[in-house]
């Protein structure tokens, strides 16, 4: 008997360490080198062809910014484009062996969907370092794929713009972390800044590219040694084995798992791109709780949601699967017995504001029962401090929007904003969005309204009954002129007992 009971209790024991054991992931996708060497081997068949097409496209497809003299007319529509055809001519044979490649190698080998960097350079270790009071995520949405796609978008010049783009990043003003801007009353001039506050964890989307991820980690890993990208689960019956989901997030805080889940309903170009959500766990340090220390640790989700789902209801479904994805991870990652939970927060880009008509549907998912947004009211209104944070692209290259200081100015007036800032008044989304110009009275002026400008599609929510709560939030023109989207940063801070 006795021994059929230590027999149990070192099965049990051993199952429960196997269940919360905690495997950070592996810096490469592959656990094998030779997989390593053919995802090598892919790259240089495909990549020199599909910057090749992309830059032939951009050749003729005209933006707001672009010149408009002869002579550089004439060089990109007659000498540039079929120069990058022919090269692109070229190389499709080889870019079709490399895709038959990829598909296989997508088919039949275990891949981890995603890249991470570790290193030793954090402030923040994972053995005997305390957990803080404060933590600080930003989430953005930055724009960095194929030219052709950005130039679609009426985006500038994506080679520029990555490094310009992560420069900007560490743009941060520890004094702002100082400012509980949240406590009452709220002044929309403390919530909208032209730098960031001291940021902890970055959750961005729209990395698409392995190149640009890393252009992104040679600039952030000093400063965030923990990373993650390049995401995403390649199908033919989730991609077709094209895009991956974009998704990025760079911490200070060692990652102690992380997983990807592809959304199971997408319609048109969807199908195309790995949308989905990454979930990670991170080591906040050590707590005491009832005077025995555990692990602190935090969850975070960051997502990326299908634009442009007109009549269908892509963004319920994806948004309830983002709920339930975060809920299940939580629980298949926690150990009660030796883990507290500080937050678990959902970030990213949602493609539905508050307050439009035509996002009614996400307005009242469970979603907003289980998180708070610091910036909702209720479903259908936003409090009056908040602003929009997606960009009238046609407006992107206007000389108001490049500075940060300049664009900060014209978010605060609810007149001007209308003119950069997309209203809150979609009644369904379409294409059109991305030109269409602020609605005017009968007499042809530019009024003031109560969705002016305050299509907020970025957002940062934290999950109710954790140990921290809302004390800060930002909307930030520190990327000013280089997305079309503005970032936004959420302050939490740990409850006093």
């Amino acid at each position: 008997g006795g021994f059929v009971a230590k027999w149990l209790a070192r099965w049990i024991t051993s199952w429960l360490s196997g269940k919360f054991a905690m495997a950070p992931p592996r810096e490469s996708r592959y656990d094998k080198k030779i997989w390593e060497v053919v995802d090598t081997l892919i790259s240089i068949l495909t990549v020199p062809f599909l910057h090749a097409i992309s830059l032939f496209g951009s050749c003729y497809w005209i933006t707001t910014f672009d010149k408009s003299a002869f002579l550089f007319m004439f060089m990109r529509f007659a000498v540039l484009g079929p120069i990058f055809f022919i090269l692109a001519f070229v190389l499709s044979p080889f870019a079709l062996v490399g895709y038959i490649l990829w598909v296989l190698l997508n088919s039949y080998v275990n891949i981890q969907p995603f890249y991470s960097v570790s290193s030793s350079q954090s402030r923040y270790p994972s053995e005997g370092h305390y957990c803080q009071s404060k933590f600080t995520l930003c989430s953005a949405n930055l724009l960095l794929c194929l030219e052709i796609i950005g130039r679609i978008n009426n985006n500038r010049n994506v080679y520029w713009r990555v490094n310009e783009i992560a420069r900007r990043l560490l743009h941060q003003n520890p004094l702002l972390n100082l400012n509980q801007n949240l406590q009452s009353p709220v002044n929309r001039e403390d919530i909208v800044q032209s730098k960031l506050p001291e940021v902890n964890v970055f959750i961005l989307q729209e990395v698409f590219l392995r190149l640009f991820g890393s252009q992104l980690i040679k600039h952030l890993k000093h400063k965030y040694p923990y990373i993650i990208y390049d995401v995403g689960i390649h199908r033919m019956d989730t991609n077709f084995c094209l895009l991956g989901s974009g998704l990025f997030l760079a911490s200070e805080y060692p990652i102690l798992e992380a997983n990807f889940h592809p959304f199971t309903y997408n319609t048109s170009y969807g199908k195309l791109i790995c949308y989905g959500v990454l979930l990670v766990k991170l080591d906040l340090g050590t707590l005491k709780k009832n005077d025995v220390d555990m692990q602190a640790v935090g969850y975070v989700a960051n997502t990326h949601t299908q634009a442009f789902q007109g009549k269908d209801q892509v963004l319920v479904h994806q948004l309830e699967e983002v709920r339930l994805w975060m809920k299940s991870f939580i629980r298949d990652t926690h150990n009660a017995d030796s883990e507290i939970v500080v937050f678990a927060v959902i970030g990213g880009d949602f493609n539905c504001d508050n307050m439009s008509s035509g996002d009614r549907g996400t307005q009242v998912l469970p979603l907003w029962n289980e998180y708070e947004d610091p910036c909702r009211v209720c479903a259908g209104d936003d409090q009056p401090w908040t602003i929009g944070t997606e960009h009238r692209q046609r407006m992107l290259h206007h000389p108001l929007v490049q500075n940060p200081e300049t664009f900060r100015k014209i978010l605060l007036d609810d007149i001007q904003r209308r003119r950069y800032i997309l209203d809150a008044t979609v009644k369904e989304q379409q294409l059109d969005m991305m030109w269409i110009a602020p609605s005017l009275d009968p007499s042809g002026a530019l009024h003031p309204l109560r969705e002016g400008g305050r299509r907020r599609i970025d957002h940062l929510i934290v999950r109710y009954g954790d140990e921290v709560s809302p004390s800060a939030f930002w909307f930030s023109t520190v990327i000013a002129g280089l997305t079309d989207h503005i970032p936004v940063a959420l302050m939490l801070e740990r409850k006093q007992y």
